[in-house]
């Protein structure tokens, strides 16, 4: 396991060795992948921690010193808001003042890095990584409950849409606000937020907007590995955001690509990936996901991702990054949520820009649950609730278990590149036009290759036709196996198909039930519902709910009471 705390005024010693800095103590066990980049420094004065990669530091040096901990550090203190606006990469971190005891705590624009926050008068803990915050609270005799609104979410959504976690006293600092703790009083505020506020343009300024900001978005990801002497490890599959991604930067001459997938055996995803590898000449890994012994990973991706989305989400990630000589690589660059933001979450404009509503994006309706409408108020649009929720809590909480082995980044959730994509007119975005009319005008062998979201048609508009058909065979296909009890192989990972062919991992996962669903701190509507989700469910809905009694079993089976 990899990653760091800080705390105040609290005894952290069960962690290991750690730096004591007076009442703030700090336990780092950091993979280091950029250690110019971090930041730890210490004087009478203060403590200023950072984690993570940036990419503009000479931006705050230029003119001032070379010396980027101590520069930064200062902008910091003088101007936390303008200071953090301007940075950019992947980054948390936190400044403790020695002399008032005034923590400030914060996290990256875009969900990059999690931070996690305990306050308890003045005793705090700052942490990527929750077992760690539990190994301290229980050291320390701290009661910590178990949250059944975690639980709500995770049956539902399969993440968390706000700050939660499973544990009520610790909560998620969000993507673009920063923690501020003062005399035990905690706030948060927001520094960054974005917006789809569309600007007036051509469909030919929109393809050169997006070309110029996605080409300067690959730059700051590839140019970090370069200065490090790191090789480029890209993602690649079937769709089209990670062919873009290893597209461009191979096209800018970021060729030194190891190419890595993972899907069913003989899946388009499979196929389509190795043809575009070999085309531009790449290094290739797949992994076949058919062994399913990932399946098997249940405690440790919810230990790695702290609980904080459901244990199937991230498939074969973990075992394929587990696999691979780490120490090559900085950053595994993927194309996170590239089809929803040069694209659409939603096709209808009323829908993205109208007031955010609950109950869409879930991974299951199976339970209905109603969520404090607070949460809402927070977001200008249902689109950017989908953003936040479904894009950085949602699919980006794989990043907390890949950055246990590498750190991550996607060109897509480039601030600058976010800001870009949802200033292009929803017109534009909807169905995909200006996304292919972008791989149209600029890299156009890139759509000669089939696109698994289509059943293999290529990605031009051209052939919407031939895409309607592809899809209209695959619904009758899906129809078929339906009605007849047929295993419908026809998607990337057929879960529900590898399950019900395989008895040990049926076993695996009812014994794992069996032995945790009487749990006490589960009470008795709460078990009813993940009773129902575990037996009625698919596997998907399974893993949400296995999901909830993992994190159970991990946290509270040997709580110790306050």
């Amino acid at each position: 396991m990899h990653g760091w705390l800080a705390a105040g005024d609290l005894d952290i010693g069960c962690l290991g060795d750690f730096c004591e800095m007076g009442t703030c103590k700090h336990f780092n066990n950091l993979l280091n992948k950029f250690p110019d980049d971090e930041i730890l420094i210490e004087d009478t004065q203060k403590v200023s921690f950072l984690n993570g990669y940036i990419y503009n530091k000479k931006d705050y040096m230029a003119g001032v010193s070379q010396n980027w901990p101590e520069v930064f550090t200062e902008s910091l203190q003088k101007d936390v808001t303008g200071s953090l606006k301007n940075l950019r990469g992947g980054f948390c971190g936190y400044i403790f003042d020695k002399q008032n005891g005034r923590l400030t705590a914060y996290a990256d624009q875009s969900g990059v890095k999690a931070l996690y926050y305990y306050v308890n008068g003045r005793q705090w803990i700052l942490s990527d990584h929750l077992d760690y915050m539990v190994e301290v609270l229980k050291a320390n005799r701290l009661l910590f409950d178990f949250n059944p609104l975690a639980a709500k979410y995770m049956l539902t959504y399969g993440y968390m849409i706000d700050n939660s976690t499973f544990i009520k006293q610790i909560h998620r600092l969000l993507p673009g606000k920063y923690l501020c703790v003062e005399n035990g009083e905690a706030a948060v505020t927001r520094y960054h937020f974005i917006n789809n506020v569309e600007k007036q343009m051509t469909e030919k300024e929109a393809v050169e907007k997006i070309d110029i900001s996605f080409r300067e978005a690959i730059r700051r990801e590839f140019e970090k590995d370069k200065e490090y002497n790191y090789r480029h490890l890209v993602d690649l599959s079937g769709g089209l955001d990670s062919r873009m991604v290893s597209w461009v930067a191979h096209d800018m001459g970021y060729t030194n690509q190891v190419n890595i997938a993972y899907s069913q055996a003989g899946y388009q995803d499979a196929n389509i990936s190795e043809k575009i590898a070999l085309h531009l000449g790449h290094e290739y890994i797949f992994k076949f996901l058919d062994d399913i012994q990932w399946m098997y990973d249940l405690e440790e991706i919810t230990s790695q991702n702290n609980g904080a989305a459901l244990y199937m989400g991230i498939t074969g990630g973990r075992r394929m990054l587990n696999m691979l000589h780490m120490e090559q690589f900085g950053i595994e660059h993927t194309g996170m949520i590239g089809d929803s933001v040069i694209g659409t979450f939603y096709q209808d404009k009323e829908v993205s820009y109208g007031k955010p509503v609950f109950g869409k994006n879930v991974y299951s309706e199976r339970l209905r649950y109603e969520f404090d409408k607070e949460i809402l108020k927070e977001y200008s649009s249902q689109e950017m609730f989908a953003v936040y929720t479904r894009g950085m809590l949602g699919a980006e909480s794989s990043y907390i278990t890949r950055q246990h082995y590498i750190e991550t980044a996607s060109p897509f959730m480039d601030v600058d590149f976010l800001d870009t994509a949802f200033s292009v007119p929803f017109d534009y975005r909807k169905h995909h036009h200006i996304y292919l009319k972008w791989i149209k005008e600029k890299y156009p062998e890139a759509a000669e290759f089939g696109w698994e979201k289509w059943g293999g048609i290529k990605p031009k508009e051209n052939l919407i036709f031939l895409r309607k058909v592809r899809t209209t065979q695959r619904l009758l296909w899906k129809l078929v196996c339906s009605l007849f009890h047929i295993d419908n192989r026809d998607i990337m990972n057929p879960v529900d198909y590898w399950y019900d062919k395989d008895r040990n991992i049926q076993k695996y996962l009812t014994d794992f039930y069996n032995s945790n669903i009487e749990s006490q701190v589960i009470d008795d509507n709460l078990r009813k519902d993940i009773s129902l989700m575990f037996h009625a469910g698919t596997v998907w809905e399974k893993s949400m709910a296995l999901t909830v009694l993992a994190v159970v079993k991990k946290y509270f089976s040997s709580n110790v009471e306050g």
